[in-house]
């Protein structure tokens, strides 16, 4: 059975570590992007089948780089789960085709869920 590819975008190294570290104890495959420049390249080896994404970062916010990867064919269906500190840009999220959006301080609990409602199934 293949793993599930998750990309996760964030800045904070520390938060890319412990988000890391529980999808792989979770038996997801997981690739690490830490901003909006970097998560192209994470996607050009292999299409992930979910995306973990921060909304605020330097040089490209969560909310462009998904536009940025939606205009790939390849990528369009992908699903986003948001990572934010506060709700405000949700609106813009919901347009890009977030599905979920989880507040910080993250609970891994809570991520756990949300990426098993929203990963494509199959």
């Amino acid at each position: 059975m293949m793993l599930k590819t998750i990309l996760v975008v964030e800045d904070d190294s520390d938060m890319r570590a412990l988000i890391r570290r529980t999808l792989l104890n979770d038996g997801y495959a997981v690739r690490a992007a830490a901003d909006g420049h970097e998560a192209p390249m994470a996607c050009e080896r292999d299409t992930p089948d979910l995306i973990i994404s921060d909304v605020h970062m330097p040089r490209m916010s969560g909310f462009e780089m998904v536009e940025a990867l939606k205009s790939e064919p390849a990528l369009k269906d992908v699903p986003v789960i948001f990572l934010t500190a506060d709700a405000e840009g949700m609106e813009r999220g919901n347009k890009l085709g977030a599905v979920a959006y989880l507040t910080k301080p993250l609970r891994m609990d809570h991520l756990l869920v949300s990426v098993a409602e929203h990963l494509p199934k199959g």
